[in-house]
């Protein structure tokens, strides 16, 4: 890191959000230093006062869709000092965990295990600071841009700060998305899925109290949502609504799981536009509007003991497609078209409306907006900017600084990016473009290149 009192500190990376991904990156670089190779100066910066995955969606009976052994670190580096179980060993239930025989733990635990990667990389690390925006700092000459300035707000005290960075790495996560001409008002009764425990805490605090909830989307937070509700409100009427005929479960057999290999993103890189885009599109069953097959299990269990008992308090209405939600005084009311009979419409009342309905992932990320003259659009203007193979962006002549993203580059990845499957892969990939743009050297040969393991040296005879 380099400073002069009348500027901001300039760093060698600053990284605009600190999930997953991100600190899979952090945990490299540590390492790497400790090894005592490349130091990579670095800070990150977190608008959540700490580091949380999902705040929303931490519910105590859900467990994470992949192996532990996925964690930050693992697959790149089985002997890494911040693995899963390394974890488990320094919070001293490694044994307890092996007799569960079960690799997916709860989700509160996979946060835990976050928390306890941050803590040791707190000295890269700012909380409470939410990135307002990303400015090109130019050259001497005026014409080109050496740096980017990154401006940040901090909000325990509303003060503004500077930093300047010779690359970025953005990953902030995906944002709520919602089906188009559904608006959700601040302080409605409908809100985005994403914020489902903050909200279900402040509007409707009784668990005995006879609530109606109405969800809309056939994924696995669709499904997590309608079990954590008909299992913590027992009084309550949930209906669950989708436009598929019921929930689908998710793909994970042996062959189609192939797809999470790292080898796989070069597979996907090359192949033509067009049918890179039909490749990713054929395995969406492995990600988006699937569920667990043993929460699919739970639920229907759940409504045929519903029905034995003569009750009728939750229910799943399939072929509804979303086309309003109207806030009145008292309630909300939900309005769908049949998908399979347009000219008929239902409308639901409900007093709290969860929209469990995804998220986007843009590649024009907001922040990045004032840089958006130097990048390149892509050949399809639905994938946004251009994305090289080391997941930066391309940039036009005269932008000397990398803008790395994560997580947003699933039309020329792969469908891995929006998931944890292969983040310390990707994370190898960043560190070695970042080094190599570091040192001069061309930023994608080294992405592509095997690098050998070090050898010891054969002392002569």
């Amino acid at each position: 890191m380099t400073h002069r009192p009348d500027q901001p500190p300039v760093y060698d990376l600053v990284g605009v959000g600190f999930g997953p991904a991100n600190m899979s990156l952090g945990v490299l670089m540590q390492e790497e230093a400790e090894a005592g190779r490349r130091d990579v100066s670095r800070l990150f910066l977190e608008a959540k006062p700490e580091p949380c995955w999902h705040p929303g969606l931490l519910l105590e009976e859900s467990t994470i869709q992949i192996t532990v052994l996925k964690d930050l670190a693992t697959v790149r580096d089985p002997q890494s000092r911040f693995s899963f179980l390394c974890y488990l060993k320094d919070k001293g239930r490694l044994f307890d965990f092996l007799n569960l025989r079960d690799l997916f733990p709860g989700r509160l635990e996979f946060n835990d295990y976050l928390t306890w990667v941050a803590d040791q990389l707190s000295a890269d690390l700012r909380c409470g600071r939410r990135v307002e925006s990303v400015e090109p700092v130019f050259d001497g000459s005026g014409e080109g841009v050496e740096l980017v300035e990154v401006t940040a707000r901090d909000a325990a005290t509303g003060e503004l700060e500077r930093y300047r960075a010779r690359n970025l790495v953005v990953a902030t996560g995906g944002r709520p998305w919602t089906p188009p001409g559904i608006e959700i008002q601040p302080d409605g009764r409908a809100f985005h899925a994403r914020d489902f425990l903050m909200q279900m805490g402040e509007k409707f605090p009784d668990k005995q109290a006879p609530y109606r909830f109405v969800i809309v989307g056939a994924g696995q937070s669709g499904a997590e949502l309608f079990d954590h509700l008909v299992s913590n409100y027992p009084n309550a009427d949930v209906t669950g609504t989708m436009r598929r005929f019921g929930y689908k479960p998710v793909d994970e057999s042996d062959f189609t799981n192939k797809i999470f290999f790292p080898d796989m993103v070069d597979f996907i890189y090359d192949l033509p536009d067009g049918v890179r885009r039909e490749v990713v599109d054929s395995f969406r069953d492995v990600n988006y509007a699937v569920v667990d097959m043993p929460l699919i299990r739970k639920i229907y269990r759940f409504l045929y003991d519903e029905k034995v008992l003569g009750r009728d308090r939750a229910r799943l209405r399939p072929h509804m497609q979303l086309t309003g939600i109207r806030e009145e005084e008292d309630q909300a009311v939900v309005e769908f078209q049949h998908a399979l009979d347009p000219e008929r419409h239902v409308e639901m009342e409900a007093d709290g409306v969860i929209l469990a309905t995804g998220f986007e992932w843009s590649s024009r990320h907001p922040a990045l907006e004032p840089l958006a003259p130097w990048f390149e659009e892509a050949a399809d203007p639905e994938e946004g900017y251009a994305m090289a193979r080391d997941y930066s962006i391309v940039t036009r002549d005269g932008f000397q600084p990398r803008v790395y993203l994560q997580g947003y580059c699933e039309p020329t990845h792969g469908i891995s990016e929006t998931v944890l499957s292969l983040l310390p892969i990707r994370a190898e990939d960043i560190y070695r473009s970042l080094v190599a743009e570091l040192e001069g050297a061309d930023p994608l040969e080294a992405v592509d290149a095997d690098v050998p393991k070090p050898v010891e040296p054969v002392p002569a005879t």
